[in-house]
């Protein structure tokens, strides 16, 4: 396990390493992380991220000595590495939570980059250019950092724990938080699981590189902040037989709250789901994907006894997951968003704004959609 973790290590730092502090974010970045992974992208093989490299591969040789002298213990060594790998000081306050099993599950779900970039990158203005409080922001970084390397869990748990985190889901009976908070999963035909990511819900880091070009950890760093801090949203991810490399599909998945057409009613939980989108580069075909996708939905809100939300073009596709004995019906309905604990949201769903400071009760314009009441 040792071994596996400083190749990882390796493959993460040197190989596939980019230099965020100088070179920011942008949309110069890939946009899938199999480009990532063939490290051949121009971010990547920048002088300024290969001069990194070459000290990170310093530092990982480093430790290598010191553990054959015996001067050493590689685990503590091994997170301290990591810490500072991700941007963070040495001796960051970090340390003294991050655990040897929090590095590894990491490690296993490639993070180094993605927490690199959130840590070393400015998050100062919205897509639209309005300003953005970036030490708030930077505080909800270190938070889920730290969260992410103080143990296997520690992100998920960290995500439902939260004060804002708990506001957001309040009404929800125990049976239904429980269910969630599931990492739930499908089969379905043609060898496609769907998924919402897996135990830990690490996989959210690389979500939205499914799908580009969009939003990511390392251009408009803020807006995945949402989906990664905020207890209310999730992804249901699309994995097939085909191909291994990674999940293939994805869409956004919320639980919100209604509260009618005139936003006067008490609140009601929807369970919201947005487009399916695919990796470009992953050599699948998408048959099936959004009827497996709605399949899941409908399970899940059947579990919860929770109404489904879903686009009004979908409204033929979701008829006929349900089959006849079911109805379908077009609503208009304005959203209560509870503050988010990333301090900003990020939809186009819901709002014009694309990305907006929303550390307050807000209620949205009223919304066209097709509902599903199990």
């Amino acid at each position: 396990m040792n071994a596996q973790a400083l190749a990882q290590l390796a493959m993460q730092a040197v190989r596939m390493g980019i230099d965020y502090k100088t070179l920011g974010v942008g949309w110069h970045h890939p946009s899938s992380r199999t480009a990532y992974r063939s490290c051949k992208h121009r971010s990547t093989s920048s002088p300024a991220s290969r001069k990194r490299a070459a000290a990170s591969r310093a530092r990982i040789l480093d430790v290598i000595s010191s553990l054959e002298a015996g001067a050493m213990e590689i685990q503590s060594a091994l997170i301290e590495v990591f810490i500072q790998e991700i941007g963070l000081q040495k001796g960051s306050s970090i340390s003294k939570t991050a655990t040897w099993s929090g590095v590894l599950a990491a490690l296993d779900a490639e993070l180094l980059l993605p927490l690199r970039a959130l840590n070393e990158c400015r998050m100062t203005q919205t897509m639209c250019g309005a300003p953005l409080p970036e030490d708030d922001l930077n505080g909800v970084v270190l938070s889920l950092t730290e969260s992410v390397l103080k143990s296997s869990s520690g992100f998920s748990e960290w995500r439902y724990s939260t004060p804002k985190g708990k506001e957001q889901l309040r009404g929800l009976s125990d049976h239904q938080l429980n269910l969630w908070q599931e990492a739930t999963q499908q089969e379905h035909p043609n060898k496609l699981r769907t998924h919402e990511d897996a135990h830990g819900e690490l996989g959210f880091f690389w979500a939205t590189k499914i799908g580009g070009p969009s939003h990511g950890f390392d251009y408009e760093s803020q807006c995945i902040l949402p989906l990664l801090a905020n207890a209310r949203h999730k992804v249901i991810l699309v994995s097939d037989a085909a191909w291994t490399q990674h999940p293939v599909g994805r869409a956004h998945w919320r639980l919100l709250w209604s509260v009618g057409s005139c936003g006067k009613k008490a609140p009601e939980p929807r369970l919201w789901l947005e487009t399916v989108n695919a990796d470009f580069e992953a050599p699948v075909s998408c048959e099936g994907w959004e009827t497996a996708v709605l399949t899941h939905a409908v399970s899940k809100a059947d579990a919860m006894g929770v109404p489904l939300s879903v686009e009004l073009l979908l409204a033929d596709a979701l008829q006929s997951v349900l089959g006849a004995l079911r109805d379908v019906e077009e609503v208009s309905e304005r959203m209560l968003l509870r503050p988010s604990n990333a301090i900003v949201e990020a939809s186009d769903y819901l709002s014009s704004a694309h990305d907006w400071v929303q550390d307050e009760d807000e209620i949205t314009l009223p919304i066209v959609r097709a509902l599903y009441t199990p």
